[in-house]
């Protein structure tokens, strides 16, 4: 059977449970094997579970269901009794649409520390959850077809219902993705109608804590991916997609023990004892922004993680002349030269400011067309023009400002200071350059004389 396919879907709006429920409150007989654990607080998350619904015999799904769910989630290595949380839970939860995970690595968590709270918290508005089921299957690619052997699925994998969960949090720097199986109730239940809650324990969950990723160009970019699971071969693929085009460009086979496919500029970061398989790309470009999806294979499992990398270059800026000295009355035209940037989105602006006077905007500009280097990066060329200087323009500060995502929230500026011939006596610093020349000059002469009084006195003393 075909994996569960996820789905894009338009969500109403669902407030995020992120409240934490209080000790857990005995209920159930005590025993050293089988008791329930004690008191601890499992995170609470709203979420979604979608699934695919047929109509009309159609092969193809005609919409997609969505029900509340809850995600209950005990710190890790701990399980709550299903009692207390089923007394606790919102009346708009279907009964078997509360799902607690165990989850013994603390991947979900973010973390082995029980007494952290989950990374996923830092930014609650952000956060997403969506649940679907899930079914084992074969690999399909040569790099994972190999890690189930020649026996075909075993039939302890169709016992018991499977589910994959995706937590997703940008704004916090982290998201998973889990398959989830199933837990055999608690022996004090086994008589018991069927539980409200349904238990499952985390068998692979894959990772990355760098979910959106911003570089600029020509540095070497790493992509976060991790996974945890029970110890057994595994595969792992990373597949690159950009506006509507896609392809694998690194993937190791667990089986065979080697790379299958590397394209130039990838390292994959192979680390059994930390099951790191993280994406290293050298001499970042242009051409590698896009959708980076990270997929771990187990025999029969197999789950993945999406990251958004998007390149950024602050641009150069020129202006043009680097001296403006006008006539009365003249013109002057300036140039403000932006290069180098990636991507296309710039904003220019002019400004004047005359001495004692605020900066106004010069409304008189104009821009050329976009141009796109060889590597991806643009440029373009403002300009701005003074029709008719006046002399009391004389000194005012002309200047052309960039605002671009490479700079943040500040903005590069270039200026230059407007001469208006004949209007005013030399400046202070031409004062000083002046003195300066003149002081030379006086040097110049007076080793002339010197020379030439000492020629003169050889001559009168050879007569």
């Amino acid at each position: 059977m075909a994996a569960a396919v996820v789905k894009t879907a338009t969500r109403p709006p669902f407030l995020l449970l992120l409240l934490l429920l209080g000790p857990a409150r005995s209920g159930a007989p005590s025993s050293s094997s089988s008791s329930p654990p004690s008191s601890a607080a499992a995170a609470r998350v709203g979420c979604w579970f979608v699934e695919e619904a047929g109509g009309g015999g159609s092969v193809m799904p005609s919409k997609l269901n969505q029900r509340r769910a809850l995600l209950l989630l005990p710190p890790p290595g701990r399980r709550l009794d299903e009692a207390p949380l089923e007394s606790e839970l919102p009346a708009e939860v279907e009964p078997g649409m509360a799902f607690q995970v165990l989850d013994p690595s603390g991947t979900l968590w973010g973390g082995s520390d029980p007494s952290a709270a989950p990374l996923w918290l830092a930014e609650p508005d952000a956060l997403s959850c969506e649940i679907n089921a899930y079914s084992p299957q074969e690999a399909h690619v040569s790099w994972a077809a190999g890690l189930g052997g020649k026996e075909g699925c075993p039939r302890a994998l169709e016992r018991g219902k499977w589910f994959i969960v995706s937590l997703q949090n940008p704004e916090a720097g982290y998201g998973v993705s889990s398959i989830l199986h199933e837990e055999e109730p608690l022996p004090w239940k086994q008589e018991a109608a069927t539980s409200i809650v349904t238990t499952t324990t985390a068998v692979l969950s894959v990772f990355t804590r760098t979910p959106q990723l911003q570089s600029r160009l020509g540095q070497d970019v790493v992509l976060d991916c991790g996974f945890s699971a029970p110890a057994a071969p595994f595969s792992v693929e990373w597949r690159h997609q950009h506006r509507g085009a896609g392809r694998v460009i690194l993937a190791y086979d667990g089986a065979a023990k080697r790379i299958s496919v590397a394209e130039k500029g990838t390292e994959l970061f192979l680390d059994p004892d930390s099951n790191n398989v993280s994406l290293c790309l050298r001499g970042l470009g242009v051409r590698h922004e896009g959708t980076y999806i990270c997929t771990v294979y187990l025999p029969h499992l197999h789950a993945q993680q999406a990251l958004e990398l998007k390149a950024v270059e602050p641009p150069r800026v020129t202006l043009r002349p680097t001296a403006l000295s006008v006539p009365p009355s003249g013109p002057a035209e300036l140039a403000c030269e932006i290069s180098g940037y990636y991507p296309l989105g710039v904003s220019v602006s002019w400004r004047r400011r005359s001495p004692g006077s605020p900066h106004e905007a010069i409304l008189d500009t104009w821009e050329s067309g976009h141009r796109q280097s060889p590597d991806g990066t643009f440029s373009l060329t403002s300009y701005a023009r003074l029709r008719a200087v006046q002399p009391q323009d004389h000194g005012a500060s002309l200047s052309c400002s960039v605002a671009h995502a490479g700079l943040g929230d500040r903005e590069l500026q270039k200026a230059v200071k407007l001469h208006v011939a004949g209007t005013s006596g030399p400046s202070w610093e031409d004062a000083v350059g002046l003195f300066v020349v003149a002081f030379a000059l006086y040097g110049m002469l007076q080793l002339f004389f010197r020379r030439a009084a000492g020629d003169t006195a050889k001559t009168q003393k050879l007569e």
